[in-house]
Order: structure tokens, then C-alpha cells, then sequence
């Protein structure tokens, strides 16, 4: 109990410092909602003042005039309600929306370890759907519950100041009732968290065959495709109908609830006026707040699915911010301007499941050089150039660039002096522009057009930079898009670059042309450069060879060459033997090995 008072004393507490930045915002919310409860309860007091006094017999022209004014109550009423709504909406979405960035701020800046192990999927739901469950609590829920908690308890005390009985009958009712919505609150929420998990499986299961569509046809699985929606489609179906009849019970436990106020009311009202205890007016003022009662109650049941959702994105918002990053920016030493060195000395790292990636790596790199990394998969190979770029911290040792470690420099000079061009290049909805500069206005154009002229990318610039890719670089082959990321590089022109299998999903015409275009880059900047076709190694100057976490193996790469018992020279026998198996189709001499320069 206590731990669930704690959570729940959270929750507040996170609510309550969300709604801080706007806080005068939410106040003058407050006083507007606080305004209109009132002119709602003040308006069956007219009622009942014109009954009254029509049943006294005052003139026409008085209650002409308390028939006006109840008019000038309820058009204002209405106006206000309006006003709420619409503030509320506004407000509930600008703080939310501060939420949504502070979010993507905070998942940003998390590191690799973070996200190696979180899905896109999840991140978006957390960050949008989750929000978007607070969003819609603060601007339909909050504001509804405090109108109906000052509404019940101004009728509460009008009725008791009137006659106490009428009073202490109106807070037992309005309690009894809440109790029932209440007890049958758990089974509707159970029964819509279950339909929330079929429509997330149905959509999923759509997403991953649509994905798959092209596999799917070609090996006629379209029949069990289509049986697997239809099961999928029916247990969707099956939950809504279940989570509809539970809040159905409720519905009906309201009306029920409603319906017994206003027999208890009349027969009460009737009672009381026969016995002269309250005067008709009263009587019909006490019926028409048992009315109002039920658009409160009403809303209890319509909105405690918001609530509940809201609840637990509460709770899962919380944690992601939460989680501290472990890259912590506490740099202050600036490495020296130019190509950086790089420095690991006894560096290891693992992904705290005890089966370390890295092993007791030493190596210095010195400024300017070029540096082929090679291996087989699983060696450690990227998980050295992610220490480098301070992706990932190492678990054992230090990596230092420019003789300064890496966690001493600060992270706005480190992501500007190193520069990653990955196997994967991601492309993004906007311009040819947009895609080279990441969004950045600062850059020219004539800058932009610079560097595409630089990586061969000339024809594509002449198209003009400002027109249109479609989302993932839609209208870019895929050797463009590598091409592209060489662009960005040339533009920001870094000390160190790392090339993460930049030439192995583009067809030997495109490949020649990028191995230019790294050439270039190359020059006057220090080049780490990971690759599986040593063939795209032809102009490093050096060459380390992992195996198993470890450095086995670092030299010239000339003398690696030449050096018959070298690993390196017998990858690349194998490399070279693989090459022209796959060319004339099985027959492997070795002839081709003296197309690598030595």
C-alpha cells in the first residue's frame, strides 16, 4: 500500500510539475471553470425564485425580470463552456507539446546501449502515444472533473443552507452513486487494456506482412496470410465487444442511478412542500440539480478509460525520463586543431552481459593517417570506431583523441570533429538540401553544391538542391545515397572520419566512384576505415586486423602486403579467391591477386 501511495504521490507530483511552466495558464483555467460551475448552480435558483414568486402572485413585469436574467445566466454559461473548451485544448496541448521535445531531447540524447535495445516502435509510442494520453487527460478530463467536483459540492451546500436534510441527502446520493460507478470501474479498464493488446497485435501482424508482401507472394503464403488476419481481425472484434459490454453495465448503473435521483426527488420534494417544510420553488430547485448530477456521472464513466491510459502513460513517461544517459557531457579540454590522433590504451567493453566485445585493446593512430579495419564479423571492428565516436563508453581503459580522452572533450566539438559515413544512410523527407545540411540553415548554397560537386553528385546538384526527396531518400539510388553521405562530411569537413562499410550495397561503377570520392576526403583528416571487401583498401596506409575483441594484427599496409604470413595478406587471398569463384563462376587461380596494389 504504501509503495502504491508512493507511485501515485509520483504520478502528482510529475503532473504538478508539468503544469508549472503555464501555471498562470491553468489558473485562469481554474477561475474560468470555477465561474461557470457557479452560473450553473445559480441558475435553478432563479428558477426557483420565479416559481416562488409566481406562486405568491407578484406582478408579471418581476418575473419577467428574474426570467431575463436566467436567460443572460445560461447564454453566458453556454459562452464560458465554449471558452474552457477551447482553452483547455490550447493549454493541455502547449504543455505537452514542451513535454514532447523535452522527450525527444532526452531519447536523443541516451546512448547506444539505450537504443540498441529499445525499437523505433516503442520510442514512438512513448514519446507521441503516451503524450498524447496526458494531452487528451489535461484538456477533457481535468477540466471536467473539477467543474463536476465544484458543481456537486456548491449544490451540496445551496441545498444545505436551504435544509440540512436536503443537503445530507444530496452528498449520500451523489456518494452511493460514485461507489457504483466505481466498483465496476476495474473489469471496463481490463477489458479495454485488452482490446488496446488485440488491435496492437492486429496492426502489427498487418504492418509485418505488408513488409514482408513481396516474399509473401512469390512463396504463395498469401492464403495463410489472409486466415492469420482473419484470426487476428476476430480476437479484435471479440475484446471490443467485450470492452463495449463492460462499459455498457456501467452506462446502465448510471442511468439506473440517475433514474432513482429523480424518483427519490420528486417523491422527497413532494413530501417536504406537503408538509410545509420547503416551498415548491425549492422543491423544483432540489429536481433540477439531481438532473445536473447526471451529466457529472455520465462523464465519470465516459472518460475513465482516458484516465486510466493517461495514469499509465504517466507512469511510463516518468520512467523514460528517468533513465540517465551514459554519456554525460562534462567535457572542457579541446583537442589540438587538425587530424586527431587516436589512442586506445588496455580498452575493453561489453554489453554488461559478461562476453566482452573488446578485449585489452592498445593501439595509437597517428595524425592524418588512413586506416583500414578489418575482420570477421562479430570482432569488435564497430564496436572500436562507436568508442571512437563516443557512441558507446568503454567499459575498461581510455580512448583519447588528439592525446586528450574522450570523455574530456566536450560533446558539441566532438560530434563537429568526427564524422561517421554508416553502412545504413538515412535519408529524410525534405529537400536534396535538407538531406546534405541535416537541417541546418547555416551552411550556403553555394557550400551545399560544393561538396556534391566534390563526391560526383554534380548532375544531381543541377537538378537544384531545394527540390523534393521523398521519405527514406525515395528517388536516390542507393549508391547516391552514399555519394550523399560523403557530401554531408565534405560540408562539415572533420578531423577524423569513420567509414562503416561505406562501398557494400553499391555495384562496382558506384563503388569506383565512391572510393574517389574517399580519396578525397582522405586527405588532411585522419581515416578509420571499416571494411569486409578489402579490395576497397587499396590506398590506407595502414591496417589493423581483429579477432575475437583483439587487435592481432597492426603494421604498413605495404609490408602486411607482402608479408605472405600476414593475416591480413591471407584475408586477402581469401578475399581474392572468393572474388573469382564468384566471377567465372567457380574457377579461383590467384590471378587476380596482383590487381591490388602493393
Amino acid at each position: 500500500m504504501a509503495t502504491q501511495a508512493g507511485e501515485t504521490g509520483g504520478r502528482w507530483r510529475a503532473l504538478g510539475a508539468l503544469l508549472r511552466p503555464d501555471r498562470w495558464g491553468w489558473a485562469g483555467l481554474g477561475a474560468l471553470v470555477a465561474v461557470a460551475s457557479a452560473l450553473t448552480i445559480t441558475g435553478p435558483l432563479v428558477i426557483r425564485r420565479i416559481v416562488d414568486t409566481a406562486t405568491d402572485g407578484t406582478t408579471t413585469g418581476e418575473v419577467t425580470r428574474l426570467a431575463a436574467l436566467f436567460l443572460a445566466i445560461a447564454v453566458t454559461g453556454q459562452l464560458l463552456a465554449v471558452v474552457v473548451a477551447w482553452l483547455a485544448t490550447v493549454l493541455a496541448w502547449r504543455t505537452t507539446n514542451e513535454l514532447r521535445v523535452s522527450m525527444t531531447r532526452h531519447v536523443l540524447g541516451l546512448d547506444h546501449e539505450f537504443h540498441r535495445t529499445h525499437t523505433p516502435g516503442e520510442l514512438i509510442q512513448r514519446v507521441d502515444g503516451d503524450i498524447t494520453s496526458v494531452s487528451e487527460f489535461l484538456g477533457q478530463v481535468v477540466t471536467k472533473a473539477a467543474g463536476a467536483a465544484l458543481l456537486v459540492a456548491g449544490m451540496v451546500a445551496v441545498l444545505s443552507v436551504l435544509d440540512w436534510r436536503l443537503g445530507l441527502g444530496m452528498a449520500v446520493y451523489v456518494a452511493m452513486a460514485l461507489l457504483v460507478i466505481l466498483r465496476g470501474r476495474h473489469r471496463a479498464v481490463s477489458e479495454s487494456s485488452d482490446e488496446m493488446g488485440a488491435l496492437g497485435r492486429l496492426y502489427g501482424g498487418i504492418e509485418e506482412r505488408l513488409t514482408a508482401g513481396e516474399d509473401l507472394r512469390a512463396n504463395g503464403a498469401a492464403d495463410h496470410v489472409a486466415w492469420r488476419f482473419v484470426e487476428d481481425s476476430e480476437g479484435a472484434l471479440v475484446s471490443a465487444v467485450r470492452r463495449e459490454r463492460a462499459f455498457l453495465v456501467m452506462w446502465w448503473f448510471v442511468q439506473g442511478a440517475v433514474a432513482a435521483g429523480w424518483v427519490l426527488a420528486l417523491v422527497l420534494g413532494a413530501v417536504l412542500v406537503g408538509a410545509n417544510t420547503i416551498t415548491l420553488g425549492t422543491a423544483f430547485l432540489l429536481f433540477q440539480y439531481v438532473l445536473l448530477i447526471a451529466r457529472p456521472l455520465e462523464e465519470v464513466v465516459h472518460e475513465l478509460e482516458t484516465v486510466q491510459k493517461a495514469n499509465g502513460a504517466m507512469v511510463r513517461v516518468a520512467e523514460l525520463l528517468a533513465i540517465r544517459p551514459m554519456i554525460v557531457d562534462n567535457g572542457t579540454c579541446h583537442p589540438p586543431a587538425g587530424p586527431l590522433t587516436v589512442e586506445a590504451s588496455a580498452v575493453g567493453f561489453d554489453y554488461g552481459d559478461d562476453r566482452p566485445v573488446l578485449r585489452d585493446v592498445d593501439i595509437s593512430i597517428g595524425a592524418g593517417r588512413s586506416v583500414g579495419i578489418v575482420g570477421r564479423t562479430g570482432s569488435g571492428k564497430t564496436t572500436f570506431s562507436r568508442l571512437v565516436l563516443r557512441l558507446v563508453e568503454p567499459t575498461a581503459g581510455v580512448v583519447s583523441l588528439g592525446g586528450v580522452p574522450i570523455a574530456d572533450i566536450p560533446l558539441d566539438e566532438l560530434r563537429r570533429r568526427v564524422a561517421l559515413v554508416p553502412q545504413e544512410v538515412e535519408l529524410f523527407a525534405g529537400s536534396l538540401r535538407d538531406n546534405v545540411t541535416l537541417f541546418d540553415n547555416q551552411p550556403t548554397d553555394a557550400a551545399v553544391i560544393d561538396a556534391l560537386e566534390r563526391v560526383g553528385l554534380g548532375a544531381l546538384a543541377d537538378g537544384g538542391i531545394d527540390r523534393s526527396l521523398g521519405a527514406g531518400g525515395a528517388g536516390l539510388s542507393a549508391g547516391e545515397a552514399q555519394l550523399l553521405a560523403l557530401a554531408r562530411v565534405w560540408l562539415r569537413d572533420p578531423d577524423l572520419l569513420v567509414l562503416d562499410e561505406a562501398t557494400a550495397r553499391v555495384d562496382p561503377e558506384t563503388e569506383r566512384q565512391l572510393e574517389a570520392a574517399v580519396v578525397e576526403l582522405m586527405r588532411g583528416r585522419t581515416t578509420l576505415i571499416i571494411a569486409h571487401r578489402l579490395s576497397t583498401l587499396r590506398s590506407v596506409d595502414e591496417i589493423v586486423v581483429f579477432d575475437h575483441g583483439e587487435i592481432v594484427e597492426y603494421g604498413d599496409r605495404l609490408d602486411l602486403v607482402g608479408d605472405d604470413d600476414s593475416r591480413f595478406a591471407r584475408l586477402l587471398a581469401m578475399s581474392l579467391d572468393s572474388e573469382t569463384a564468384s566471377s567465372d563462376g567457380g574457377r579461383s587461380d590467384g590471378s587476380e591477386r596482383s590487381e591490388v596494389p602493393s
